[in-house]
């Protein structure tokens, strides 16, 4: 990743120095159980709130999602991104299982299709770099079809080590350590601050927990509180439909992505999906969702789609998403100091002696994971811990920094 992050005061952090290990994450879903795994594994006590009765009941409350890297025609800082991500989150299964944890995947391998003339210029471009073939192979489309095990009127890109994963087994897997405490049916909805602790408050303004450190983790609502709410968010409403597996679909081996992404067989059923529908908070299942998925599949996947029965509603739920794409994971920013020491930052002047900035101390988040916060989510986490462990910030933290909208509003004169 590029350094221009690098060595500027308002994206430097502090070093901490906690009175007691123990961190409070707000939100049960794949990051909040991310950031508890990582931080019990450096031997932090760890206190889990989830408003709902069990854990993944929102935007992983998929029954299948996909863990796959996201690749541009040209080396990009998004593509290392996630290819980084990806490559973590793999070791991270491993280490999973090796610790005897139960997750519901499988590395079936993923191929995402050349189905229109954005998909063939990619696929060209690709194919004229260097990858590792375990990694990434472009294929022709009889090499396709052979791979998925089901005629396909594509090429493709494949990638052998990615595949599908049951969400909720995941969060489970990553929150059964003897340092996490797991509180369900607890809603987060202020936060206060009291000497050197947080409170955090339910609805009735009681105290649910109280930390030093407090990590912000729960998706849709992470900007829902005082400290949050000025940083810029992108809700994505989307929905993936269910449908009962046939003979001839069985045969499907691997994952398939085009405009979106669909499941070989599990249990008996192919997920498929999701779809888009921006500035959408609050979804509820619709049968005209399934339909338009039903659509783009039988658009891309006639003769596929025209095997299965028993279409049903999967899931429904937001993706929080930022404008550049890249999650936020950091120290929450004190607005007002950004907007009172940095104000002149639209007049150019950059080399000027400014103050390193100031946070919420003790206030973090990770969150606006999008659609592939399966595949993100680690290593967003590893990174985020190693921040309240005082280890040297990663460059994947200045890339997620939760001020860089702020300073780009300053900058532009625009805040």
């Amino acid at each position: 990743m590029s350094q221009s992050f690098q060595n500027k005061p308002w994206f430097n952090y502090p070093k901490y120095n906690w009175q007691t290990k123990h961190a409070v994450i707000i939100g049960g879903g794949i990051a909040g159980c991310q950031m508890a795994w990582h931080l019990c594994q450096s031997d932090w006590q760890v206190t889990l709130i989830e408003r709902h009765d069990e854990l993944a009941s929102e935007a992983s409350g998929n029954p299948i999602g996909v863990i796959l890297p996201k690749m541009t025609s040209q080396q990009s800082l998004g593509e290392d991104f996630y290819t980084q991500c990806f490559n973590y989150t793999l070791s991270l299964l491993e280490t999973l299982e090796k610790k005897g944890k139960k997750i519901d995947w499988q590395r079936c391998g993923a191929l995402q299709l050349t189905h229109n003339a954005r998909e063939e210029k990619r696929w060209q471009a690709l194919a004229a770099r260097d990858f590792s073939d375990d990694f990434l192979q472009l294929l022709d489309k009889d090499k396709t079809s052979q791979i998925a095990g089901i005629n396909l009127p594509y090429k493709s890109s494949y990638f052998p080590q990615a595949g599908w994963i049951k969400p909720a087994s995941f969060c489970r897997a990553l929150s059964d350590h003897p340092n996490c405490k797991v509180m369900t049916e607890s809603e987060a909805l202020s936060l206060k601050k009291i000497d050197k602790d947080w409170q955090i408050l339910n609805k009735d303004k009681k105290i649910i927990a109280q930390a030093e450190a407090i990590v912000i983790c729960n998706g849709r609502d992470l900007f829902n509180f005082e400290q949050s709410n000025f940083l810029p968010n992108m809700p994505v409403a989307g929905q993936t439909t269910l449908a009962l597996a046939s003979d001839k679909s069985k045969k499907l081996k691997t994952v398939i992505g085009h405009e979106g992404y669909l499941t070989p067989a599990v249990d008996g059923q192919h997920i498929f999906g999701a779809t888009f529908e921006r500035e959408q908070n609050n979804p509820k299942l619709n049968p005209e969702a399934d339909k338009q998925n039903q659509q783009q599949l039988a658009h891309y996947l006639p003769d596929f789609s025209a095997t299965l029965a028993k279409f049903n509603s999967a899931h429904t739920a937001v993706r929080m998403t930022t404008p550049d794409r890249f999650p936020y994971a950091g120290a929450l920013p004190d607005k007002d100091f950004y907007q009172k020491n940095y104000a002149d930052l639209h007049q150019g002047k950059q080399y000027k002696d400014y103050p390193n900035a100031q946070y919420h101390a003790g206030l973090f988040m990770l969150g606006g994971l999008g659609s592939r916060g399966l595949t993100t989510s680690g290593l967003c986490a590893k990174s985020l811990c190693h921040l309240l462990e005082n280890r040297t910030p990663s460059k994947l933290l200045h890339y997620c920094h939760p001020a860089r909208f702020l300073i780009k509003a300053l900058k532009r004169k625009i805040l």
